[in-house]
């Protein structure tokens, strides 16, 4: 049952990214829905829901500054998307459960965040859903070293919201 629901997590987050990013506001309500199936279905802690929120919202800030600094350039102008910010609750739910392996293990997240993350802004560019400020070799440098704090950020945030509760159940 266990790994059904890491390759739920997986597949649905592929899913959603996918569609936001090929398809733009229009695939918000099918990823919507399977956040939502998450939260009933996958999603064991109580405080998941506050780690997938405080995600969100540190990715969107992240984002909008990478908008703000001309890094990112999207055609609606000044600001992410909404697909972008639904994207990132959707992210936001692997990391109890997808990415879980990464738990306790910084090295492992520093270098899956340095190298793999920065890779769906450049898959997301290859699809038009983005373009870049800079050029592709500067802006993949830069989302490696945000991304690499980033994964590490999160897992310290899922051990303190998360794994915190979980111990206390």
């Amino acid at each position: 049952m266990f790994i059904n629901l890491i390759v739920f997590n997986l597949v649905g987050f592929n899913l959603a990214w996918f569609g936001l990013v090929y398809w733009g506001n229009n695939f918000i309500p099918f990823s919507l829905l399977l956040l939502i199936s998450h939260l009933f279905f996958i999603a064991k802690s109580r405080n998941e829901l506050l780690l997938i929120m405080v995600i969100t919202f540190i990715g969107i800030f992240v984002d909008s500054l990478l908008v703000q600094f001309n890094v990112f350039i999207f055609v609606n102008g000044g600001h992410i998307p909404f697909w972008l910010m639904m994207l990132w609750a959707c992210f936001a739910t692997t990391i109890c459960h997808s990415l879980r392996f990464l738990s306790g293990r910084k090295a492992l997240q520093l270098f899956v965040g340095a190298i793999f993350a920065p890779l769906s802004y450049i898959a997301g560019y290859k699809f038009q859903a983005v373009d870049f400020g800079q050029s592709m070799i500067s802006t993949y440098l830069l989302l490696s070293v945000i991304w690499a704090v980033l994964f590490v950020l999160f897992f310290y945030l899922k051990d303190k919201l998360v794994e915190a509760e979980v111990s206390y159940v």
